[in-house]
């Protein structure tokens, strides 16, 4: 008699990894310094977590989340810029 071998499933840490960056990312936004570099890793994690075909559901939503929030760091970012430079220009 042969016994029954059942692969094991192992999570895709990258896939995990995106998803919980982009979790983290919807607040990290609000610090550019600090939202850039989290959803950059999670963005680039999300796609290398894509090519598994394990965890790829989520992988993708982490991916597509980093990206929801990077846009949203880059804009907070110029918006702070434009804030400073006219706050300095009024102050002169």
């Amino acid at each position: 008699m042969v016994p029954n071998i059942v692969p094991v499933q192992r999570p895709n840490p990258n896939a995990w990894t995106s998803f919980i960056l982009g979790i983290i990312s919807s607040v990290a936004w609000i610090i550019p310094l600090i939202g850039l570099p989290i959803t950059i890793v999670g963005t680039v994690l999300g796609a290398t977590g894509m090519r598994n075909k394990r965890s790829k559901g989520i992988a993708i939503a982490g991916f597509v989340t980093n990206l929801v929030f990077l846009a949203a760091t880059i804009a907070a970012g110029v918006l702070e810029i434009i804030y400073f430079v006219k706050k300095a220009k009024k102050n002169k």
